[in-house]
């Protein structure tokens, strides 16, 4: 059995302008968690940043300590956001759409621009996050 290598007619064309980045491999045992965006998080870069030239983040996200209040209402300046929940659980407030309770194995794509906040999440809470570009702002709307 022979396999052809040719693009679906359907696909749409890759973008030239993401370019073809380089190769990178992150392990857990020389991970280090800093902290980031969210004081009451801590972030350990995947490296994504450096290996797409600034084009993608990828990160794990864990809380810096236990949770004391609710996160304030903002939102992200960005064209993709991505995040799978590795352990744990959180409840996050999304402008019209109400209260979401992410657990193990949720997986969200956040719209552009969309009001939120972070309302509780447990002391084991962990997610892997995925936006595009890799910097981006992100806007406070209220305490």
């Amino acid at each position: 059995m022979t396999t052809e290598n040719k693009a679906d007619k359907n696909q749409p064309a890759l973008d030239p302008s993401f370019g073809k980045g380089k190769y990178f491999v992150s392990h857990a045992a020389d991970a280090e968690f800093e902290g980031g965006l969210r004081g009451y998080f801590e972030y350990r870069d995947l490296g994504m940043v450096e290996a797409t030239g600034g084009k993608v983040r990828a990160h794990v996200i864990r809380p810096s300590g236990p949770y004391e209040k609710p996160g304030d209402l903002h939102t992200h300046n960005l064209d993709f956001q991505m995040v799978y929940v590795l352990k744990g659980w959180a409840r996050v407030h999304f402008e019209d759409v109400g209260e979401v309770r992410f657990e193990e194995g949720s997986c969200m794509y956040q719209e552009p621009g969309i009001e939120h906040r972070v309302i509780e999440y447990s002391d084991d809470y962990t997610v892997i996050e995925i936006t595009i570009p890799a910097d981006f702002e992100t806007t406070s709307l209220a305490p």
